[in-house]
């Protein structure tokens, strides 16, 4: 929030770097929705690009996004618009507007390429969030100061704590039962700090006796990989995917249907 609201009057990019899971959307949607950070700015925008996406359609989403922002009405027909027709229609639209703009899980840098040319520095304080796990796209120069802030996974503590308040909500004071602890323990240790997938496991322990916690164990996959962080929490998420009754399973097969962040 220093970053955002410190007074530089030059563009500002400021990269959200770590692994899948480990919280850089969480901690960019905090940041974002923060009533102050609302109030200092303009205009502003989510935007959620992905692997797959049409740069028409990304150019469109962030008018859209900065139009709605300020809740104005009249809008152009932009289906209609090319490329060129586009940028100039965001450059126009952004002259002299202090605005923040969130570029969530950028994959690679050909995008910033393209949109560079619509997101000017004006000189007046706007700033942009890429959240990524490439080093090369948080690198990426914009134009303006750059920040890099490098999520770390949780620390023991910390991972014990939010284990507790997915699995245990429903015990006195939110507290393991004792005979759980130790077992619980082990189970958290092996997420090695990755948030989602300590989230995954609590949320996927909540209301389980201690049987069921065994079966759990067993029928995760915590062997070593060449990525057994990303490994383990596959694991996990296909092992809650598996839990479901059969007619939520068809529930979330049917959304599979959607492209990606529809």
């Amino acid at each position: 929030m220093d970053w955002l609201m410190d007074g530089e009057p030059h563009q500002t990019v400021i990269s959200i770097v770590g692994m899948g899971g480990s919280g850089k959307t969480t901690l960019a949607a905090n940041t974002y929705n923060n009533d102050d950070v609302k109030k200092h700015f303009d205009y502003c925008a989510w935007i959620t690009i992905s692997q797959a996406y049409e740069l028409e359609d990304v150019l469109r989403s962030f008018i859209k996004e900065f139009h709605e922002s300020r809740k104005e009405t009249k809008l152009a027909d932009l289906n209609s618009m090319n490329y060129r027709l586009l940028v100039k229609t965001l450059v126009n639209y952004l002259e002299k507007k202090r605005y923040l703009l969130v570029l969530d899980d950028i994959w690679d840098t050909n995008l910033l390429d393209e949109i560079k040319v619509s997101l000017k520095d004006g000189c007046i304080g706007s700033r942009i969030i890429l959240t990524t796990r490439i080093e090369d796209v948080a690198c990426y120069h914009l134009g303006g100061k750059h920040h890099h802030y490098y999520i770390q996974l949780l620390q023991n503590e910390e991972a014990w704590e939010l284990l507790c308040k997915k699995a245990f909500t429903n015990c006195p004071n939110g507290s393991c039962p004792l005979e759980l602890k130790s077992f619980a323990k082990e189970l958290v240790g092996k997420c090695e700090g990755l948030p989602l997938a300590i989230a995954a496991l609590g949320s996927l322990m909540y209301f389980k006796n201690m049987s069921q916690w065994n079966e759990i164990k067993n029928n995760v996959n915590w062997s070593p990989s060449s990525n057994p962080k990303l490994e383990r929490m596959r694991s996990i998420l296909l092992l809650s995917f598996n839990v479901l009754p059969y007619q939520l399973k068809h529930c979330f097969l049917y959304s599979s249907l959607f492209p990606e962040d529809y």
